[in-house]
């Protein structure tokens, strides 16, 4: 879920003793194209229907906006029309229209659905990514004979687009909600910015409407029908889901759900557990864990960043404080955070015509820390951040209103969801102070505690917060340290899943699928493909714990290898592999006490920066086709 700022948060849940040894073949997921249903379907022109990502890649203005040449024909686009609040019965002024896109080879294994997290995530364009084999379809390599189906959830592109955003309910919270880098979250999100109350700025700021705004011909939104607001929650997405994959005729779906998908693939198996096949839940937020222990684990996983940008300082050469020795980096931060709160630092590149606001104060530096550390953490970025910082100018951790959370409709789509019920200022005060101690940084922010908080003001009801536990085998992914979503998180759901295992990612980044090269990737693909659990093992790189295992303590940052090998990247460098200060430690995975730690979103945006040219040369190529 919380990629960049929110997002792709996630758990899943799945279901009973039908699994054994012997997995669902292909011949019990699939059923022949000829017995779909034809006409609960409509099938629609790719062309005509680009996912706002590829739109903005490849600058597309014209309306409405259409892909420039041929596209391949296992790509299908589609639409679903659906009842709006499903306790009624479907009718004019209970439907609704949700918008698909699959890649379908000629003969597929069987059906897999793909959540991009979130929430709010565009998902068609993975299926484009995979249906033109750019870099992107990496993440689904292996599975290319599966019919592979990508649906845009409630609220956003092809799905109808909200007209409002969170600044209806909350545009007198001063404190920032950033994602990490504007430009491409406005790449990701700008079908989402269509708001109806300017926020509250800084009087510096010169940043005063979305960018989306800005670029209307890009797409024109019709309002949605009255009332979807109430309708855009998990609890409708799963039943959207459902309805599709019977219209395309098969029994069970596979599913791999990211980030905030592992949360609604969870409640997909609750609900159907009979038509579940093989899930894989990656990045978990998981159902039911108190909102106490995520922020806690969420402001640990924090500090544990924080120590792995010093130990990748000791091995990148071109860290400002290379050299310096261990803890280097803390010590800088601990100097940086003493100085903002005397006296804000100036930040040079910021202020009246710029998309940045001077100077930095202690929260923005919090929060810019968090920005460079979650979803993809670019160390090298953050260290420098600090060099400049001591330097005098915070100008990379100063408070960037474009990526204002509150200008998305991510907190709409989240607050239909999450529901706490203590909502005095005493009890959002408890949650926060009471993770002091797994905070010996000062780090304070996390961003599931500001989510918490606003949606205490989202004026509809949400399901109250429940575990799911199941018997289903269901393959739970984390990474050593996630701040989007911790691991702590993940192994809260494996916990409540004994026939389920954990396969642990011995690095960072939010994501383990959006990783290819990762020693965990080929073990989720062949899950996927097989049903078939992989065996218990403990290295460097990756740790299982099968069935009934006990998790062990989260490793310690400074002996797990940084660089590309960890899943680590960079905006101003190339990431090289680096060895690990000492030998991987052996974790004892299956014996010893459980650890602790936290997450939130975003492979989405990495690939953003990758995909633009690449989305251009591919349309070239096609055009001359």
């Amino acid at each position: 879920m919380f990629s960049s700022f929110f997002l792709r948060i996630l758990s899943f849940t799945l279901l009973t003793t039908f699994f054994n040894a012997t997995r669902f073949s292909s011949f019990a997921l699939y059923l022949p194209r000829q017995q779909q249903n034809q006409t609960a379907l409509r099938w629609v022109d790719c062309t005509t229907h680009v996912p706002l990502p590829i739109q903005f890649a490849l600058n597309i203005t014209t309306a409405p906006p259409t892909f420039p040449g041929p596209l391949p024909p296992s790509l299908k686009c589609g639409e679903m029309d659906v009842p709006m609040d499903y306790a009624k019965a479907i009718a004019p002024d209970n439907q609704i229209t949700v918008g698909f896109a699959m890649n379908r080879p000629q003969n597929p294994k069987g059906l897999l659905l793909f959540h991009a997290g979130g929430p709010g995530v565009d998902a068609v364009s993975q299926a484009w990514a995979n249906a033109l084999n750019t870099s992107q379809a990496a993440t689904f390599s292996g599975l290319e004979d599966f019919d592979f189906l990508a649906v845009n959830t409630r609220g956003i592109q092809f799905s109808n687009s909200l007209n409002c955003t969170s600044n209806t309910f909350f545009n007198n919270i001063s404190f920032a909600l950033c994602v990490p880098t504007p430009a491409i979250a406005s790449v990701y999100l700008s079908n989402n910015k269509i708001k109806i109350l300017a926020p509250a700025r800084r009087a510096n700021s010169t940043h005063t409407k979305p960018r989306w705004e800005a670029s209307s011909s890009r797409a024109q939104i019709t309002a949605p029908p009255a009332g979807i607001i109430q309708h855009v929650g998990t609890a409708e997405v799963i039943q959207d889901w459902d309805a599709i994959r019977a219209a395309l005729g098969y029994e069970k779906v596979h599913l791999v759900g990211v980030s905030y998908g592992s949360f609604v693939g969870a409640a997909y198996a609750a609900k159907f557990p009979e038509r579940v096949g093989n899930f894989i839940l990656d990045a978990v937020l998981p159902h039911g864990m108190p909102f106490q222990d995520m922020v806690t684990d969420q402001v640990a996983a924090i500090n544990r960043l924080l120590l792995r940008a010093d130990a990748f300082c000791l091995q990148d050469t071109s860290c400002p404080f290379h050299g310096q020795g261990k803890g280097s980096v803390v010590k800088a931060w601990e100097t940086v955070l003493a100085r903002a709160i005397q006296q804000p630092i100036p930040a040079s590149k910021c202020g009246p015509q710029t998309n940045c606001n001077t100077p930095v104060t202690p929260t923005d530096l919090r929060l810019g820390a968090s920005v460079l550390l979650r979803s993809n953490p670019d160390f090298p970025q953050f260290n420098l951040a600090l060099n400049q910082s001591l330097n005098g100018d915070a100008s990379l951790f100063a408070y960037v209103p474009a990526g204002d959370i509150r200008d998305t409709v991510v907190v709409p789509l989240l607050c239909s969801d999450l529901k706490n019920n203590d909502k005095s200022f005493a009890g959002f005060k408890a949650l926060s102070t009471n993770s002091n101690s797994s905070d010996p940084a000062q780090m304070i922010y996390s961003q599931i505690w500001q989510f918490t908080y606003m949606c205490s003001a989202w004026p509809f009801d949400a399901p109250a917060p429940a575990p799911l536990p199941t018997q289903l085998p269901i393959m739970w992914v984390t990474s050593d340290f996630d701040l989007n979503l911790p691991t702590e998180l993940s192994t809260f759901a494996f916990e409540q899943a004994p026939k389920s295992t954990l396969v642990i990612r011995h690095g960072d980044d939010h994501v383990s699928m959006d990783l290819p090269t990762a020693a965990s990737h080929p073990l989720q693909v062949d899950f996927i493909r097989t049903g078939v659990f992989p065996t218990a093992r403990d290295d460097a790189l990756v740790t299982v714990i099968p069935p009934g295992g006990k998790r062990g303590a989260v490793a310690d940052p400074y002996t797990v290898a940084v660089g590309a090998v960890a899943g680590d990247m960079s905006a101003i460098e190339t990431v090289q592999d680096f060895a690990p200060q000492a030998p991987a430690s052996p974790l004892k995975s299956l014996q010893a006490p459980l650890g602790c730690r936290l997450a939130g979103d975003d492979a989405v945006y990495r690939a953003a920066r990758v995909l633009v040219m690449e989305w251009k040369q591919i349309a070239y190529d096609n055009s001359s086709l």
